[in-house]
């Protein structure tokens, strides 16, 4: 085998090595990017319920549904004469 003809057989083998190296990483690249989409999906869909979350929790936290429960499910009520501090 002449030098050139080791020359060019090597230069094919470089050449389909790093072909083979772009396929696989163009592959990667399309597998990583989904696996992205998938995780802006379930980063909204997460971030919806939280605002869900949060406005039902300040619902059950208001002050008159917090005064209607103590007054149906507690019994309780407020004393004849009931002073709020400050108004003394």
């Amino acid at each position: 085998m002449s030098r050139r003809t080791l020359i060019i057989t090597a230069l094919l083998v470089l050449n389909i090595a790093s072909a083979i190296g772009v396929v696989e990483s163009k592959q990667k690249t399309r597998e990583l990017f989904h696996q992205l989409q998938v995780e802006r999906v379930t980063r909204d869909r997460l971030a919806t319920e939280w605002a869900q979350i949060q406005l039902e929790d300040s619902a059950w936290a208001s002050p008159d549904r917090v005064s209607q429960v103590a007054r149906t499910r507690l019994g309780m009520i407020q004393p004849r004469d009931y002073v709020v501090l400050g108004d003394q």
